[in-house]
C-alpha cells in the first residue's frame, strides 16, 4: 500500500486516521508513485480539479482500476484530452460522484414509481460556496472549473440517476457574492477586459 501525498500536513492527518497498525509506504511525489505501478491495483485520485485530467491521461495507460474525484476534466481543452487518449486507456476508471449514496436521494429513488412520469427535476442547494482547501485552489476558476464545474456536476450526475437520461438543457442561478468579492474574480475580469 501507498501513500502519495506532496503536503506534509495532509500526509500526517492520514497516518493518524491509520490505527491497525499497518501503514502504507509513503511516496513525496507521484513520478515515484509511478515507478510502482506493478505494484497497485487499485489507484484513488483524490488531488485537486485541474490535476484530475493529467494525472488519468498518465495513469490510464496502465492495467489498474481508477477512481477518480469529480469532475474528471474542468475544460473542454481537458475534455478534448481526454476524448483524444480514451482507445488506448487500458485502466478501468470510476468517478466518485459521492451525493448518489446519500441516504435522502437513495430514498427518493425508491419512491419514483410512486411518482409517476418525471416532467421536470430541479435541485436547490444552499451553502457556503466552497470550502477551504490547501492553498485555496477550489476558488481559483482556472483550477476548479468554477461553481458549474466544482459544484455542480453532482448535480447533473444527480438529474440523470433520477430520470435515467442524460440532460437535455440545464438552467442555472446562481449567485457568486463570495467568491466574487473575496477572491479577486472582478480585479481578474477587469484585466481581462484590457
Amino acid at each position: 500500500d501507498f501513500l502519495c501525498d506532496p503536503n506534509e500536513d495532509s500526509i500526517e492527518i492520514a497516518l493518524s486516521l491509520i490505527h491497525n497498525g499497518k501503514y502504507p509506504r509513503v511516496v513525496p511525489d507521484e513520478k515515484q508513485l509511478l515507478e510502482q505501478v506493478t505494484k497497485i491495483d487499485l489507484l484513488v485520485i483524490a488531488s485537486p480539479n485541474y490535476m484530475h485530467t493529467p494525472q488519468l491521461l498518465c495513469w490510464s495507460q496502465h492495467e489498474i482500476t481508477i477512481l477518480v474525484e469529480k469532475p474528471v476534466a474542468i475544460s473542454e481543452k481537458q475534455v478534448s484530452a481526454l476524448k483524444a487518449a480514451e482507445p488506448k486507456m487500458k485502466a478501468n476508471i470510476w468517478v466518485a460522484m459521492e451525493y448518489r449514496f446519500i441516504p435522502a436521494i437513495n430514498k427518493l429513488i425508491q419512491h419514483l414509481p410512486e411518482v409517476g412520469e418525471i416532467k421536470k427535476v430541479t435541485i436547490r442547494e444552499n451553502r457556503y460556496p466552497f470550502l477551504t482547501k490547501i492553498q485555496e485552489w477550489n476558488k481559483d476558476v482556472d483550477k476548479s472549473g468554477d461553481t458549474l464545474v466544482e459544484k455542480c456536476c453532482h448535480f447533473f450526475d444527480l438529474f440523470r440517476l433520477i430520470t435515467g437520461q442524460e440532460m437535455q438543457s440545464c438552467v442555472s442561478k446562481v449567485h457568486r457574492g463570495l467568491l466574487w468579492d473575496h477572491y479577486g474574480y472582478e480585479q481578474r475580469e477587469r484585466k481581462e477586459e484590457v
